[in-house]
């Protein structure tokens, strides 16, 4: 995509209202307006961040499979403490949220987006202790590797070699809200994920991989299969699925309700239709993809190309799977 990715030539986008927005200074429509103007895309709040957030919120009424984190929102490590990277931040209105649920004493959320977008990212973030803004343009090899030197993982900051840096911090998570939409993109934002999810920033050796939670309202289908036939080589992912929690103050005497007995799971669904074609999806890299090479060209990337070890165009089919059986459980 020549230009800037944030104001493509045919761009007509308004503001996003919701109570949750709608209810902060820095994200309500006003905010919004006047960040369009200067930021473009990166401007407006996307409907699949409110899927994001009703997922990893700790006081959702829903309980959820797989489950965001165990005791805290996203925490993974034998520690608890959570380090996760967002992709394509925008506004800050996810991180601003997630950043809430986190303990600033042992968490860390770097939000991320292209250089020229922090600005707003730090205007909306700087009150957020556990947030760090960075950029990080998707495909961008360097940006990546300045924020793996910054956690710690990179060998210029080698405890052995500088002892003044802090102790390094494995990759937990990785967030992607609403990001699958321009084609010239998908190949760029898989790269992205390809390298959050490899050496340095995870380590073979660990007890539990990055995990990928990716939020995703269908625009064009057409345009957006080529990401998940190709991701879906990279990455294995499971659509998130939810039931209402049990009532623990359902009277004992009352007979029991269909909530009582357990709904059956389905897929989650935040505004409620099973026809609403906004999904959440979390995902794994393929432990056997750390081997494969990763070809430099993005059209081969898209292509399938260097996975599974071959030199040969290749597609997965999961998330067609997926759509085809309507990602329902009962």
């Amino acid at each position: 995509m020549s230009g800037d990715p944030n104001f493509p030539s045919d761009l007509d986008i308004h503001p996003l209202a919701s109570a949750s927005s709608d209810s902060d200074v820095r994200f309500d429509s006003v905010a919004q307006e006047g960040a369009i103007k200067t930021y473009g895309i990166a401007g407006r709040i996307w409907e699949a961040s409110h899927a994001m957030l009703a997922y990893l919120d700790p006081s959702s009424p829903f309980e959820f499979d797989p489950s965001p984190g165990p005791t805290t929102v996203l925490a993974r490590d034998e520690g608890g403490a959570t380090t996760a990277i967002e992709l394509g931040s925008g506004t800050g209105f996810v991180a601003a949220r997630v950043a809430e649920w986190l303990r600033p004493e042992r968490d860390l959320l770097i939000a991320t987006d292209l250089p020229d977008v922090c600005a707003l990212l730090e205007m909306n973030l700087h009150a957020c202790p556990a947030v760090r803004v960075r950029p990080l343009a998707w495909g961008s090899g360097e940006h990546a590797r300045r924020i793996a030197d910054e956690l710690g993982l990179g060998l210029s900051t080698n405890p052995h070699l500088r002892p003044d840096v802090p102790p390094a911090r494995g990759l937990t998570h990785v967030l992607c809200s609403d990001l699958i939409y321009f084609p010239a993109l998908l190949a760029p934002l898989l790269r992205s994920l390809i390298h959050l999810t490899s050496p340095p920033f995870v380590s073979r050796t660990a007890p539990a991989p990055a995990i990928v939670i990716l939020s995703y309202k269908i625009r064009s289908l057409s345009k957006e299969t080529p990401f998940w036939s190709a991701f879906g080589l990279w990455f294995e992912f499971v659509p998130v699925l939810a039931r209402r929690r049990r009532s623990a103050k359902r009277n004992s005497s009352s007979p029991p309700s269909g909530e009582a007995k357990g709904e059956p799971w389905s897929r989650f669904s935040p505004g409620g239709e099973s026809s609403d074609e906004t999904f959440v999806l979390v995902a794994e890299r393929r432990l056997e993809s750390l081997d494969w090479i990763i070809p430099e060209a993005d059209t081969l990337l898209l292509s399938g190309v260097g996975a599974q070890g071959s030199q040969f165009p290749k597609t997965d089919d999961q998330f067609e799977q997926l759509l085809l059986m309507g990602m329902d459980v009962s």
